[in-house]
């Protein structure tokens, strides 16, 4: 199956998330990675502003963003983003088994980087955090039982977006000041939870490199022939309607 490989670079929270949207008018399925400047925190569409601690975010200078997907939210710093869009008819019909389906690329890409990552097959029940590394979700990567990649999954219009965060490093207690029950316990439950790819390989990887490695590892298990691409012109400009209309503004990421 052709695929176009897009590299967008480093965007602004409200670019990236509106590049996301635009992409769904593809004709071809997309995988797209990119990075985040400044750094951001993306929260899920049915998550409440309540729980974002908006001073800290400020201090730290730190952009927020209402994603289109669900799920909790994800600080974007050190980071590989990657983001698939596909029509549905190339997925199984169960979200869950379209997670698997997905995480097979992602395990691969990992383990090209020479970690032993797996596919979570258990969910525990308990009380649920508003930050998306806390919280394991079916099918999702994890190394040494911590949590090394988030994604979250949108179905629309006969589309599959399933966007996420592979953690190059991270700043648990940066993260964890970002929300408003933010203690000493909520972060040692954040470290024992989430983990980075220099954390796990003690030593410091490049961006490029992952990008490589995910990029094999798509290929590989998701049977992919790649086509090196950038936004349209048409593309381009829808992204840019979106930004100013939707994902820069306070009605959007302000909802709840």
């Amino acid at each position: 199956m052709k695929f176009r490989l897009i590299d967008s670079g480093l965007n602004s929270a409200s670019m990236n998330m509106a590049i996301d949207e635009a992409l769904l008018s593809s004709k071809l399925p997309v995988i797209r990675f990119y990075g985040w400047k400044p750094h951001s925190l993306s929260i899920g569409y049915f998550q409440s502003i309540k729980s974002i601690n908006l001073e800290n975010l400020k201090k730290n200078n730190i952009s927020l963003v209402r994603r289109l997907t669900g799920g909790n939210a994800v600080l974007h710093d050190k980071e590989l983003t990657y983001s698939i869009i596909t029509d549905e008819s190339n997925m199984p019909k169960n979200i869950i088994e379209s997670y698997k389906k997905i995480s097979k690329g992602l395990l691969e890409g990992l383990k090209n980087l020479g970690l032993k990552a797996v596919m979570n097959e258990s969910i525990k029940k308990g009380d649920r955090s508003a930050v998306c590394f806390n919280d394991p979700s079916w099918y999702e990567i994890l190394v040494n039982k911590k949590k090394i990649i988030g994604s979250a999954q949108k179905r629309i219009d006969g589309k599959v977006l399933q966007h996420g965060a592979v953690l190059i490093d991270v700043d648990v207690e940066k993260y964890c000041s970002l929300f408003n029950n933010c203690n000493s316990n909520f972060i040692d439950k954040a470290k024992s939870r989430i983990t980075s790819i220099n954390d796990e390989l003690n030593k410091e990887i490049d961006y490029n490199d992952i990008k490589s490695a995910m990029k094999k590892g798509f290929e590989k298990s998701l049977k992919i022939e790649f086509i090196e691409d950038k936004l349209s012109e048409k593309e381009l400009k829808l992204a840019e309607k979106l930004e100013r209309n939707k994902y820069s503004n306070k009605n959007w990421n302000y909802l709840r």
